[in-house]
């Protein structure tokens, strides 16, 4: 609070005195009294004005002045109330009880959205697990019409288009498991640090796990994985979350598989380790594919929510979500993500590790 702004806010006060002062002048000099007395008076009178106007500047500066600094501050200005002491000025008090009763009303406003957000979340685990139930029912049950169809498959030609449809039924299935499984990490994505545990993990080991759950997604696409250099170097990283990630990223690269594509549609694996013996050393792990590639218009969205671009109006089963959730959960896990693409070439995604563990808590 500076004192001509205080002083501005005075302004009708002091208009009604320098009246005051002018009518006191006339009357003195009506009076019969000499100029110089006239003017002792009026300086007094003066005086005491500037004295009473510095008084209630340096009584309300204080608080004023935490105000402001406060609300420019602080991360979350519901906390003002308990920083800040309630003034003595009316004017203060006045706005400190309507900051306390705003507040009061915002934090009742919050706590109900995250009673509301985490109910939401428990729901959907808990539908999720109940999902899962009759997705591995009908997965045993069509594991056994498969048997009895290749066991019946020279009995009769009417069973021999069967067991092809059957496959087709599992392959649907795992798409809606997986869907099912990104339902549940993202409900979890909101909580994260309570099921988040940060240890040392071979690359390769990871690298494998998403491979593996993954296996029947990439053999329908006809994806090969590549597992280049470097995967020996070990991360911090909770490995559950980060085999869910690369997951994502194998299942992105088998939906946008090239038409054409020579030598194969492949993902490669490549690790590195960068500025050794520095405060930003980190471990890059880059996922490359050479699918149909990203346009250079859409590459800076593709880590959005729900976006798809030119590729995911092509390909109808699009959802825009996996990389975004990819991108979400490293900012909560201190991973940082990089793209890079080139339409009709490659698409790939770096995640960098940080090799200091610390990272992780100071976060």
């Amino acid at each position: 609070m500076r004192l001509g702004s205080y002083i501005r806010s005075r302004a009708p006060e002091l208009c009604v005195f320098a009246a005051l002062e002018a009518l006191l002048a006339i009357v003195l000099r009506v009076s019969g009294e000499g100029a110089a007395f006239v003017v002792l008076v009026c300086t007094i009178a003066l005086v005491a004005a500037l004295i009473i106007i510095a008084l209630g500047f340096y009584r309300e500066k204080g608080f004023w002045s935490a105000l402001d600094e406060m609300c420019s501050s602080l991360d979350n200005v519901r906390l003002l109330p308990e920083l800040i002491d309630r003034p003595e000025f009316p004017e203060g008090q006045a706005a400190y009880d309507a900051l306390v009763s705003v507040v009061k009303s915002a934090n009742d406003d919050v706590a109900e959205r995250r009673r509301f957000v985490e109910d939401y979340r428990a729901y959907v685990e808990t539908w999720v697990h109940e999902a899962k139930s009759p997705i591995t029912a009908a997965r045993l049950a069509l594991s056994n019409l498969e048997e009895d169809a290749d066991a019946c498959a020279g009995c009769s030609r009417a069973m021999d288009p069967l067991v092809p449809r059957l496959r087709s039924v599992e392959d649907e299935l795992s798409r809606v498991e997986r869907y099912v499984e990104q339902a549940l990490f993202y409900a979890r994505s909101e909580t994260l640090e309570r099921d988040f545990l940060v240890r040392a993990h071979p690359l390769r080991e990871m690298v494998a796990a998403a491979i593996k759950a993954n296996a029947s997604l990439l053999i329908g696409a006809g994806v090969t994985p590549r597992l280049g250099e470097g995967l020996d170097l070990e991360v911090f990283t909770d490995d559950k979350w980060l085999v869910f990630m690369l997951g994502q990223l194998l299942q992105n690269t088998a939906r946008y598989v090239r038409p054409g594509c020579e030598g194969w549609p492949q993902v490669w694996f490549d690790a590195r380790l960068l500025d050794e013996g520095l405060a930003s050393e980190r471990v890059e792990l880059t996922v490359r594919d050479n699918g149909c590639g990203v346009s250079e218009a859409d590459l800076p969205r593709v880590l959005e929510r729900g976006f798809t671009g030119d590729n995911g109006r092509a390909h109808k089963k699009s959802t825009g979500l996996g990389l975004w959730l990819v991108a979400r959960l490293a900012q909560k896990m201190g991973i940082s993500v990089a793209v890079d693409s080139a339409e009709g070439e490659f698409f790939s995604v770096t995640l960098g590790f940080p090799a200091n563990k610390m990272h992780y808590f100071e976060g």
